[in-house]
């Protein structure tokens, strides 16, 4: 046990020294967005295609940030505002969109503080967290969206190539026709 602990001791040491392992990539880097998390605290309340009545049965189409009104909202990626707004359900909200058809979309925010066509970059401050739209208290609803269409923000923002976005499952091409 400890020659199994020291060498991932060293594995470890020699990983973050050189590199070697921690940046291995199949993305080009110039294709990899630099990814931030929206919120400093990262407490989910509700995650990617769970159902549950509220949402009228249908699958959650992003993850629920929790958090208290006021709490400062941060872009996941750099890009260009497209969209703020109020949007039904979602309240207050704004959309960025950033490279190859992906976009980040923020709702249930209480102000914004970018307008459309402002240049963003990873980490800068865009809202405030709120309770608008229909919720059941103060959060973050995050969406990263493919050409439009909601996929798995978790595996965009924690995975081992974080801005790497994947395909929409299947049920949100039914409800968003890819």
């Amino acid at each position: 046990m400890f020659w199994a602990g020291l060498f991932a001791l060293l594995l470890l040491a020699f990983t973050a020294a050189t590199g070697t392992l921690a940046n291995a990539d199949p993305l080009p880097r110039e294709r990899q967005l630099s990814i931030t998390m929206p919120t400093t605290r990262v407490n989910l309340s509700a995650k990617f295609g769970e159902t549950s009545s509220y949402w009228g049965g249908l699958p959650h189409s992003g993850l629920d940030f929790d958090g208290d009104t006021g709490d400062a909202i941060f872009a996941v990626a750099g890009g260009v505002v497209k969209e703020v707004g109020m949007r039904g359900s979602y309240g207050r909200t704004i959309t960025i969109s950033h490279s190859d058809g992906v976009a980040s979309m923020y709702a249930h925010l209480s102000a914004t503080e970018v307008n459309v066509g402002d240049q963003v970059f990873a980490g800068a401050r865009i809202a405030r967290m709120g309770a608008t739209g229909n919720v059941s208290g103060s959060h973050l609803h995050l969406e990263i969206q493919l050409r439009g269409v909601p996929t798995d923000p978790y595996g965009f923002l924690f995975a081992a190539n974080p801005g790497r976005v994947s395909d929409p499952p299947a049920w949100a091409c039914r409800i968003y026709s890819c």
